[in-house]
């Protein structure tokens, strides 16, 4: 699954189909944290492709995820 990918499910498929979608990824997400993490992918632009999310977006998803899981989810779609 490619970044862009996981950011298009998350506008347009229900927290489940979501949920079970990432668990494939080495971070799958509950539907809880789908829906908590919705709001920030919503904000997503090909900027983040190119240049990785701003440094706000890994404070919330830290926030959601904890740490570790968002390095290793960073890591994965190899973004910054």
């Amino acid at each position: 699954m490619e970044i862009w990918e996981l950011i298009q499910a998350i506008k347009d498929k229900s927290d489940d189909e979501i949920a079970k979608m990432t668990s494939a990824l080495p971070v799958p997400l509950s539907p809880q944290e789908v829906k908590q993490v919705r709001p920030i992918f919503d904000k997503a632009s090909l900027q983040w492709l190119l240049f990785g999310p701003p440094a706000n977006v890994h404070k919330q998803l830290a926030g959601v995820l904890g740490q570790k899981r968002t390095k290793k989810l960073f890591d994965y779609f190899g973004l910054k």
